[in-house]
């Protein structure tokens, strides 16, 4: 039965193995940078920077990752001081996050370590196969997103 479990035809293993070199090699850039936060924290930031005073609960959402979980990863950002939480107005068990200064730093200083850790990896692939791996998982996950998730900068 096992032998039917074949990784080279699992879209799941391979998206994941895929997400996971990426990820470990955008920590080792981090390391070798001398910048102290795993990518998962790191990750955390991007929505704030891009809209600052998120709910906990959107963040969550925006994330596709469970409650506890963020939790732990803003728990450890504030600690660190790139992130600070603030109850609503309304509600007290809201909770906004909201990036810092040094949070904003962090994102400018790793910005380019990201941009150049988006083409590893894909070096020896054909450009023309690539454009249509990416198209297909695209076309996979579109239906899945929450378009907040891509929120734009404003230019």
């Amino acid at each position: 039965m096992l032998d039917k479990l074949n990784p080279r035809e699992s879209l799941g293993f391979l998206a994941w193995k895929v997400a996971r070199l990426k990820t470990n090699d955008l920590a080792a850039r981090f390391v070798e940078a001398g910048i102290r936060i795993t990518v998962e924290q790191w990750r955390v930031l991007i929505p704030l920077y891009k809209m600052d005073g998120l709910t906990q609960g959107r963040l969550c959402e925006m994330l596709s990752q469970e409650k506890t979980g963020v939790s732990r990863l803003v728990a450890a950002l504030e600690k660190r001081g790139y992130v600070r939480r603030e109850h609503g107005k309304d509600d007290r068990r809201v909770k906004y996050i909201h990036i810092t200064d040094a949070g904003r730093d962090l994102m400018a200083a790793t910005m380019d370590m990201a941009l150049a850790n988006m083409g590893s990896r894909e070096g020896h692939v054909d450009p023309e196969e690539l454009a249509i791996c990416k198209k297909v998982l695209w076309e996979i996950v579109e239906p899945t997103i929450d378009e907040g998730c891509f929120l734009q900068e404003e230019e």
